[in-house]
């Protein structure tokens, strides 16, 4: 996720992919079904959620990049209000300012990444797989 372009998934694919090439270069005699490459996907991409989620954690906590992420959030909420005139909207968007409502967007936030890991680590260990499977069997 860390390198150029990660953001737009190839990291999780290829935690998708490293996995399934792992796993048959531990195990040459196991017949790869995609189903099978996409729950090694699946757990890699748990694993790799876990990483980003603590190293994102270390980061808030220890070099204070929760005031630049706060800064963000607020902005695009304080755009949003601009935008709409409806009431409930106004409260809506006068919660997420609190500090509970930051908490809020946040944990929502994570819950996305969290699926975003599961589906791009499961496609990736399909897809291989899926390569694998027929350049085995030719």
């Amino acid at each position: 996720m860390f390198i150029p372009l990660g953001a737009f998934g190839l990291g999780m694919i290829a935690a998708g992919v490293l996995s399934v090439l792992f796993y048959r270069k531990r195990n040459p005699g196991v017949n790869l079904t995609p189903s099978l490459g996409a729950r090694l996907g699946a757990v890699s991409g748990v694993l790799g959620f876990g990483m980003f989620a603590v190293l994102t954690a270390i980061e808030v906590a220890v070099f204070h990049g929760g005031g630049a992420l706060r800064e963000a959030m607020q902005q695009a909420i304080e755009q949003s209000a601009a935008r709409s005139s409806d009431p409930q909207v106004q409260q809506i968007l006068d919660y997420l300012k609190s500090p509970a409502g930051l908490v809020l967007m946040m944990i929502c936030g994570l819950a996305i990444f969290f699926v975003l890991f599961l589906i791009f680590a499961s496609l990736g260990g399909a897809v291989s797989a899926m390569l694998l499977r027929h350049k085995h069997q030719k």
